[in-house]
């Protein structure tokens, strides 16, 4: 049984309402076989024992409660229809991840707490061999490709937050921020509870020449352009500008690199009114400049032990419920922390798979009124752009901004956002 140590931020504060549970959907090219799918899911979990786990609670030799995680042994579920089953749940067999399959598409959803991006995504490189393996070609190459029977790396267990914490840091300095423009209070358009997903596609082709030309990547690319939208919406703004929240991986940084759990951090890339007034090439230099420097190892490393020692601090609460308890004002503090979020994982190399595959879509459930998760598979740079407003008013300007830039953005779909709840764990455990 492990305690949970850099699980804790959304395991205190995710409840049914704010589940934090990410849904990672890959259309392929044919309509799937059922069957071989739940052999490639069976095979895929013999590869991650540490996603084969249960929430627990537990009373430490202090008397107070904790979380922790033990070895499940319930396979994992695979759902038949779109629907998500409900995490931490007897749907779910107790996982804090289940799968989906319907028509062509296959998807896995899981909290947050669990893993993040970089995590799920070895998860789905395996699936999409085990599952192409099966259904196209018995001789796929595995290359670069995690399966059941490896020797798996004892670093792949490991939680960085075990770990004796640095005893100096050569952080540098980062410019002080402007307030955010907090668009849950202050919209051009009215916000709503609701929470509409927008599926924007590009070719890959397409970014890769574009960013390789300019020398910026995918990343620091549709955050400029999302800040730019903003900032079109918002001419009058004068106390505040547009900051989006760019997801990053801490691994490299704190020297984990094959860590399972969720080690996400976000730098803050603000569009100022002085920003506003220079040339796109002058914007993107600048935030390049912002990213490699907010990116530097040592800032990361600072950040993750600040995010524990805010963890170490509610534990000093006896209950789990009364930290979940102190975690309500997470989501005022997150919506004013920054304008929006956006994240990019990197491209989802799925190798010998990828032949089969026509895309991935990426959902997440987030306390902003703009989130953006951009994935790249199947050729296509899809940008998941997940609203909470009544009309397409800032999804409009953002689409302008890229086609100012030359890039053939379109509308694949739209519906509502499709994520996985939680159960109520606080209080049935």
């Amino acid at each position: 049984m492990k305690q949970l140590l850099s699980e804790r931020f959304y395991t205190y504060w995710a409840d049914p309402e704010h589940s934090w549970t990410v849904r990672m959907t890959i259309k392929m090219r044919d309509d799937i076989d059922r069957t071989m799918m739940c052999e490639a899911v069976a095979a895929t979990q013999q590869r991650y024992p540490y996603y084969g786990v249960r929430l627990r609670k537990t009373i430490g030799d202090n008397g107070f409660e904790y979380y922790a995680l033990e070895e499940n042994t319930q396979p994992w579920v695979v759902m038949p229809t779109q629907q998500p089953a409900m995490l931490l749940s007897p749907e779910s067999n107790d996982h804090l991840l289940a799968f989906s399959c319907w028509e062509d598409s296959i998807a896995l959803d899981f909290f947050h707490a669990l893993t993040d991006g970089t995590g799920a995504y070895n998860v789905l490189r395996t699936l999409m061999y085990e599952y192409c393996r099966r259904r196209y070609d018995s001789q796929l190459s595995r290359e670069g490709i995690r399966v059941a029977g490896d020797d798996i790396n004892p670093d792949e267990w490991l939680d960085p937050a075990s770990l004796p914490r640095p005893e100096s840091l050569d952080v540098l300095p980062v410019p002080p921020m402007p307030r955010p423009i907090n668009l849950m209070k202050e919209a051009a358009v009215p916000v709503q509870d609701a929470v509409e997903t927008v599926n924007v596609q590009v070719s890959e082709e397409q970014m890769l020449d574009y960013v390789k030309h300019r020398d910026t990547s995918p990343a620091t690319l549709i955050s400029l352009m999302l800040d730019r939208a903003i900032a079109r919406l918002h001419p009058d703004s004068d106390d505040a500008a547009p900051i989006v929240a760019l997801a990053i991986n801490q691994r490299p940084a704190l020297g984990t690199p094959l860590a399972g759990v969720s080690l996400a951090s976000a730098l803050r890339l603000p569009l100022t009114h002085e920003l506003q007034q220079m040339t796109d090439d002058l914007q993107e230099t600048v935030f390049r400049g912002m990213v490699v420097l907010q990116s530097n190892a040592d800032n990361v490393v600072e950040k993750f032990w600040m995010t524990n020692d805010r963890m170490d601090q509610l534990d000093r609460i006896p209950t789990v419920a009364g930290r979940h308890q102190a975690m309500a004002g997470a989501y005022q503090q997150a919506a004013a922390a920054g304008t929006c979020v956006m994240s990019y994982v990197g491209k989802a190399n799925f190798g010998a798979a990828e032949r089969y595959i026509c895309g991935l879509c990426t959902e997440v459930w987030a306390p902003y009124a703009i989130t953006i998760e951009l994935s790249a598979a199947g050729g296509q740079f899809c940008i998941s752009w997940m609203q909470r407003f009544c009309n397409d008013a800032y999804l409009n300007a953002f689409i302008a901004e890229l086609h100012r830039q030359g890039l053939d953005a379109t509308i694949a779909w739209r519906r509502p956002l499709v994520v996985a709840t939680v159960a109520d764990y606080h209080n049935i455990l």
